[in-house]
Order: structure tokens, then C-alpha cells, then sequence
């Protein structure tokens, strides 16, 4: 790898499989083919390094989903319990309660249509 470069350009999709295929054909050329400053071996073990860095950001992306899925279960579950818990506080305690308040975290408004404006006609215009 070069190490003088800091940043990543881009590079195709398939850049390990054609890098294999390079390697491939640099062996059934042997001799024939010098590459200034690069040695066959060299290509070898960086392509090694590519196919090993690759099979292992696969399996941590495998755990990562299983880990992801395992989370939302339990966040499904816990937010169930969540509700049941609230529902609870409302059937105990009524739903405009300070108790509900709490355990809603937040102010509780009171259900149902907004009254009615009794003076109506007395709204000046």
C-alpha cells in the first residue's frame, strides 16, 4: 500500500476481482511482464490483504444486521411494555392526573373536543 498517499480516489466496484485477474494473467506471463518498482510478490500480498479486509467488513457487516434486528426486537418489545405501562397509569389514575403526567414525561391535555364558545354573538366585528 502506498503509504505518501492520506487520502482514498475512487476506485470500480469489482477492483478485487479485476486485480485477481491482473494477478492471474501476471503469473501465466511470468518474466515477460516487469513492472517498474513492483514485484509480483508484492502485487500477491496486497491482493491478500484486499481479500482478507474484504471477508472480514463482510462478517462484520453480517453481525452488524444481526445486531440491528436483535435491537429492534428488544426496542419493539420494550416500547409494548412502554405503552401497557401508560395505559396502566390512565386506567389508575385518570387521564388528566399528575401521576399520568409523570409517567407520560410530559403535559397531558385533556381528551376530546375543545368547548364551544358559549358567547358567540357577543364577538364584535
Amino acid at each position: 500500500m502506498n503509504s505518501n498517499r492520506n487520502h482514498i480516489s475512487s476506485f470500480p466496484r469489482n477492483a478485487l476481482q479485476q486485480a485477481a485477474t491482473v494477478h492471474d494473467a501476471w503469473k501465466l506471463l511470468g518474466e515477460a511482464l516487469q513492472v517498474p518498482n513492483l514485484s509480483m510478490v508484492e502485487f500477491q500480498e496486497i491482493l491478500n490483504k484486499g481479500f482478507e479486509l474484504s471477508r472480514r467488513v463482510e462478517e462484520l457487516h453480517r453481525e452488524r444486521q444481526r445486531m440491528v434486528q436483535l435491537r429492534n426486537q428488544v426496542l419493539q418489545e420494550l416500547w409494548d411494555l412502554t405503552k401497557r405501562v401508560r395505559n396502566a397509569a390512565r386506567a389508575t389514575f385518570g387521564d388528566t392526573s399528575k401521576e399520568v403526567e409523570a409517567v407520560m414525561g410530559k403535559p397531558v391535555q385533556p381528551r376530546g373536543r375543545k368547548p364551544k364558545n358559549k358567547n358567540k354573538d357577543s364577538v364584535t366585528r
